[in-house]
């Protein structure tokens, strides 16, 4: 809860029972007692949310300021509530990558699990994709625009250098969130879901859209079949809502990340020749002109950490949500490579009707993969409410986090 002069008063710090002795790497987490709201009145009120929300011809207008919020409670639980996707219109089969690489369908099918993906083509943009999906989470959840707190766009690929979020609240119409990228890649999501309720919990926020986004196709070497075959682009969104703390739907969580194995998957900024001929005498200005390399992929490697690394951290995050493996309703990973989905699966020996997976369609969206999957299997009626859903987001970095949520 914020105080009218913005400053938060002292928490009281309780240990958390579950989480007392395990969770990930051992680390003690610290919950909040959650306090009753103090009702503000009169001017205080109306300074719980300062600064404009719109800025016209340079000028931030004072009328067009956030309706007030209502006192923000720390330590509330969080729910995901509704969900919504989108993909470009153009779909590229492994047939159609067999007339620019030496591969076919059948070698693309059984080492990755794809045939088919999506990629931007046109007038696309991947904005236009993630206001797509947000939009249709909201409709979902059956929650306004307006109401939206925060938006979180998780995303390595923005279509501006500088970030997207503010962009796709505004075409969204979420006149009173803030908003801000996230960048990490095919984890992205995971640590875009847990930032949220983290919000929730320590901020008093009460609405979050949490949007995956990324169009790799715009990076990819199309000449190599070594990474072409493996990347489509879409979006995907939840709305994460505030609750009460016994109603939490995060059981668990872990997040890691290795800066090692970076090696292993990248796509590093290069430089061209200045387009400025004139250096004043110094050997190193001007500065080159800035641009991004392909996507560097070692997939022996990357596979060996995959394989090797989900499990373990979705088996951490069951251990801090005091969790067996087969409580576990549903296990929806990253969909980058079939086999590290099904390796994931026989470590945690949970079977294969349980397990989501649309890699088929869309093969590696990275940071969409994971909502646009959920997305799909609860407009189809198999994820439903209650039920328990162990997710894993893992890649570039090299970075892997996994969820324990529960679906509302």
């Amino acid at each position: 809860m914020v105080t009218a002069s913005g400053l938060a008063p002292p928490r009281l710090a309780v240990s958390c029972p579950r989480a007392a002795g395990r969770g990930c790497g051992g680390h003690h987490r610290v919950g909040f007692l959650r306090s009753a709201p103090v009702a503000l009145a009169g001017p205080a009120a109306a300074q719980l949310r300062c600064c404009a929300s719109t800025v016209d011809d340079g000028v931030v207008s004072a009328a067009a300021a956030p309706k007030p919020r209502l006192p923000r409670v720390v330590g509330m639980g969080s729910k995901l509530i509704g969900c919504g996707s989108a993909t470009p219109s153009l779909s590229v089969s492994n047939d159609d990558l067999s007339k620019i690489v030496e591969t076919s369908d059948e070698w693309i099918a059984a080492r990755t699990g794809i045939r088919n993906r999506r990629v931007l083509s046109g007038n696309e943009t991947l904005r236009e994709l993630s206001v797509q999906a947000a939009k249709k989470a909201l409709e979902m959840a059956q929650v306004n625009a307006d109401d939206v707190d925060l938006v979180l766009l998780c995303t390595s690929t923005p279509d501006d250098l500088f970030g997207g979020a503010a962009q796709v609240l505004a075409e969204v119409g979420c006149a009173n969130a803030f908003g801000f990228d996230i960048t990490a890649a095919c984890s992205g999501f995971i640590i875009g879901l847990i930032t949220a309720t983290r919000f929730i919990k320590g901020g008093g926020i009460r609405n979050i859209l949490v949007i995956g986004a990324d169009a790799l196709s715009q990076f990819v070497d199309w000449t190599d079949r070594g990474t072409c075959i493996l990347f489509g682009d879409a979006a995907g969104a939840v709305l994460v809502q505030a609750c009460s703390a016994d109603e939490d739907g995060l059981l668990g969580f872990c997040v890691q990340s290795d800066g090692n194995g970076q090696k292993h998957l990248n796509c590093v900024s290069s430089h061209v020749e200045s387009i400025l001929s004139k250096t004043n005498g110094v050997p190193s200005f001007p500065p080159k002109k800035a641009t991004f390399s392909n996507i560097e992929m070692n997939g022996k490697e990357v596979f060996r950490f995959a394989v090797r690394c989900v499990p373990q951290s979705i088996e951490k995050a069951l251990e801090e949500a005091g969790l067996p493996a087969s409580s576990i309703d549903w296990l929806l990973l990253h969909q980058a490579n079939q086999r590290i989905i099904d390796a994931a699966a026989s470590r945690l020996d949970i079977p294969s009707d349980k397990v989501i997976s649309n890699l088929a369609n869309y093969g590696n969206t990275s940071a969409a993969s994971i909502p646009l999957a959920l997305d799909e299997a609860v407009r189809a009626g198999k994820v439903k409410a209650g039920d328990v859903i162990a997710a894993s987001g893992f890649g570039a970095g090299l970075t892997w986090g996994s969820a324990i949520v529960k679906w509302c």
